[in-house]
């Protein structure tokens, strides 16, 4: 059914936000103040997800996208928005979510920060979609089928130069090729070739190998795809292999050298883990030589805690560091023991084996940077434990807020909010909060 709508609201997701017959019409596209003709579609729970067919004028939130791909890549959703309201934007989804879980729409004692841009050509990591028939992208919004991309204002300059090589290389590989992890750290390009239908031969290794050394890639890895279950369901990731590294790949935190291992988590953008580091060390007001111990939970490879325990000498900040991943922590770990550096690092699964509240007793500042599902187990001892200061960093405003009510609820004040837009164009939104026991 087709009809006429005009938008009132822009959605969480992007989508613009329009009433028909008293039910809500999601319409990807559109902004406030523009009248659109839509195909209503089937009723969903929630509303229709209504098709863009016409749109009779501009609102003032919209600008020229930065890309000839926005609208049929599902990979931007908000570049069609000028700057002032798409800050609003990312800030009303973080009051949104505080609002939800009864913490208030002006957070009840603090005003949120500004958002903290990053700039287009920036984003150092992405995970590429192949199709068979060779194309290279992101998928349709709310489709299966990949939009082809020769470029993306996202990513770092270097990774754009390889989609085309890596379209090439897909193309000549036996059952082809689901994914392609990209990630760019200090030291050169990390690559991992994601679904291969059985492990490569030897001379497939060698061409693997002459590519990795002609394209200047520090590492290209591979994973075979894993048979399917019962009813065709997809079984777990497969293991990782290094096929070729002819360099190192490395990233210097403080006064650590980390050697990645294969899939490492770093931050989208350098920036983005520039401001988090800067937030979280302020936000914490760790003075030189107070002795102060640290806890850093959901630690990767040590971004933040190597960052706190830069300047620390044996009386200073001393930082543990805990991580799911048993290679990061092992990498964190060595990185620590050969620069002489006041930190630990152990593998656990927080979410499975939080830190108890005897055991954060010892700590005089806790930060936990948990995956976007994330840490209700581990927020719920630690508001219990009375630690002084807590440093949470998210990108889910969803799964943050509702550990900001754990801390709340425990005897938390949050003194600080800040957005950063690590994810740009996205509907994501990273944030570092700073709380302190009362």
């Amino acid at each position: 059914m087709q009809c006429d709508v005009r938008i009132e609201t822009l959605g969480a997701g992007g989508d613009g936000i329009a009433h028909h017959d008293g039910a809500r019409v999601f319409v990807p596209g559109a902004l406030p103040g523009e009248q659109v003709r839509v195909d209503l579609g089937r009723a969903a729970s929630d509303g229709y997800h209504a098709t863009l067919l016409a749109r009779q004028n501009d609102g003032p939130a919209r600008t020229e996208p930065e890309c000839e791909y926005f609208g049929d890549c599902g990979g931007c959703v908000a570049q069609h928005i000028a700057a002032a309201p798409y800050s609003e934007w990312k800030q009303a989804a973080i009051r949104e979510a505080l609002a939800h879980r009864g913490l208030g729409r002006d957070l009840g004692e603090i005003a949120m920060a500004p958002l903290i841009a990053c700039p287009p050509a920036s984003r150092r990591r992405a995970r590429l979609a192949l199709s068979r028939g060779g194309r290279l992208g992101f998928r349709r919004r709310g489709a299966a089928e990949i939009v082809d991309i020769a470029h993306c204002a996202i990513l770092l300059p270097k990774l754009q130069t390889l989609l085309a090589p890596l379209r090439t290389l897909a193309a000549g590989i036996a059952g082809g090729i689901g994914e392609i992890s990209l990630t760019q750290a200090p030291t050169g390009v990390d690559v991992i070739l994601h679904g291969l239908a059985a492990p490569p031969d030897m001379a497939m290794r060698e061409h693997l190998a002459d590519f990795t050394h002609a394209q200047g890639i520090a590492r290209l890895a591979i994973e075979i795809r894993k048979p399917r279950g019962r009813g065709g369901k997809q079984k777990a990731a497969g293991e990782v292999e290094t096929i070729a590294q002819p360099g190192a790949v490395r990233a210097r935190f403080g006064a650590a050298d980390v050697a990645l291992p294969c899939g490492a988590f770093l931050q989208a953008t350098a920036a983005g883990e520039a401001a988090i580091g800067r937030l979280v060390q302020s936000g914490l007001a760790l003075q030189a030589g107070s002795r102060a111990v640290v806890a850093d939970l959901y630690a990767g490879i040590g971004a933040i805690g190597f960052g706190l325990a830069a300047n620390a000498a044996s009386d200073s900040h001393r930082v543990a560091m805990f991580e799911g991943s048993a290679a990061m922590a092992d990498a964190a770990e060595a990185a620590a023991r050969a620069a002489g550096l006041p930190v630990s690092a152990l593998a656990r699964d927080l979410a499975r084996r939080p830190l108890s509240v005897a055991e954060l007793k010892k700590f005089d500042a806790v930060i936990f940077d948990p995956p976007r599902a994330g840490a209700r187990a581990q927020a719920e001892t630690l508001a219990a434990s009375g630690v002084a200061r807590i440093a949470a960093i998210s990108c889910n405003p969803a799964s943050f807020a509702r550990d900001a009510r754990i801390l709340v609820d425990g005897g938390y004040r949050m003194t600080e909010l800040t957005p950063i837009d690590q994810f740009l164009w996205s509907s994501h939104v990273e944030l570092v909060a700073i709380f302190q026991h009362k």
